[in-house]
């Protein structure tokens, strides 16, 4: 983003590179925080995220690479002069103090007076939604509501980055979503500078500006939440985000009118790659709230009739499995808004699926190895 230019010497992490037990962890990661912004590293166990995260807290030190903060080199500085935010998954909260001693904690250790501690801690009550909660003991509290102490305490300093390390995967997904709007909520009113780690794409979605997805150590694709929702770079980023309608394809027709040949029909697809010529092989895959329903009639593109094989109520959606005429291919999964009771197991379902819910990836995206 061409915003992010000249306010990127904020927070720069440059080709850190970092191995345990000569196994490598992270391979020469490039990361770039604005201020104000909040960035999230995304992407499944034992990428490298927490790693990233702790180097950039001072917990780890890389093997080479640099960071540096406002310009400032503090690759090497202690993480207690880094005046960073910490918060974590298990709170790490002390159980025989108040809440309020608990918010108070790493103010007395910076020796602040005591009236301004007083003063931050009820402000920070008030943002958290817990006024009056001052004299509770944590263990009296919910898992939603010592979350929120966690989170008071770990802003109580006005941190210059706050790093947060998967902090709601232990909650159950209504209480995470809740607390996620309210986060998000919270960054954007302090405009506080954030980094944040987890293994789930919608809450990634939920809370970053940013996405970095990592893949064994790598940067596999950074992108906004949107950008990274319609546009995967490649297949395994369409994977991660539990994306499933993957289709072989050859490229058909002219180079100024390209069409992508599949088992399903030809197709045409809003945006493919230019190094894709015809009679080229292809990847592609369409994203789950790319079809509708479909007719004779229909103006619509890309019209195909798949058998369907199971029909789900999924609320204000329903989902169709379906699967092409001649059953060679793998399951084809969308969601189509509303319901449609007169859909049975074994119908013919016509379809017309929308060319900008194509993604096609390039020959150097392909990922043949990786082929769902």
């Amino acid at each position: 983003m061409s915003s992010f230019s000249s306010a990127f010497s904020f927070l720069h992490a440059i080709g850190i590179v970092k191995s345990f037990d000569d196994v490598p962890v992270l391979r020469g990661i490039d990361l770039q925080i604005a201020e104000g912004e909040t960035v999230c590293l995304l992407g499944p166990s034992g990428c490298g995220k927490t790693t990233l995260l702790n180097i950039i807290a001072g917990l780890e030190t890389p093997d080479s690479g640099r960071i540096f903060f406002r310009g400032e080199d503090i690759t090497h500085l202690p993480a207690y002069r880094r005046d960073f935010g910490l918060m974590f998954q298990d709170y790490a909260l002390f159980p025989h103090l108040s809440v309020a001693d608990n918010i108070a904690f790493g103010l007395k250790m910076r020796k602040w007076p005591p009236a301004r501690i007083a003063q931050r801690v009820r402000e920070l009550l008030q943002l958290v939604e817990l006024p009056g909660y001052e004299d509770r003991k944590v263990y009296e509290l919910s898992g939603g509501q010592q979350q929120r102490v966690a989170l008071a305490r770990s802003l109580a300093p006005e941190p210059r980055l706050l790093m947060l390390d998967e902090p709601l995967g232990s909650l159950d997904r209504v209480l995470r979503d809740q607390l996620l709007g309210e986060l998000r909520y919270l960054l954007d009113r302090l405009h506080q500078t954030a980094l944040y780690v987890t293994h789930d794409q919608h809450e990634a979605f939920a809370i970053a500006d940013r996405i970095m997805l990592m893949r064994a150590g790598r940067l596999e694709q950074e992108a906004t939440p949107s950008e990274l929702y319609l546009r995967p770079a490649t297949p395994f980023v369409a994977r991660f985000l539990g994306f499933k309608n993957f289709l072989d394809a050859r490229v058909g027709g002219s180079s100024a009118s390209p069409v992508l040949l599949t088992k399903l029909g030809p197709l045409q697809a809003a945006h493919i790659p230019p190094d894709l010529s015809p009679h080229d092989p292809a990847r592609l895959v369409i994203r789950p709230e790319g079809a509708r329903l479909s007719d004779e009639q229909s103006s619509l593109p890309n019209r195909v009739v798949l058998t369907l094989v199971m029909r789900a109520f999924h609320g204000a959606q329903t989902l169709l499995q379906l699967r092409p005429g001649d059953g060679t291919e793998p399951l084809l999964e969308f969601e189509l808004p509303g319901l449609y009771p007169q859909l049975q197991p074994g119908d013919r379902v016509p379809l017309s699926i929308d060319p900008e819910a194509i993604v096609v990836f390039g020959n150097e995206r392909t990922d043949p190895a990786q082929h769902a």
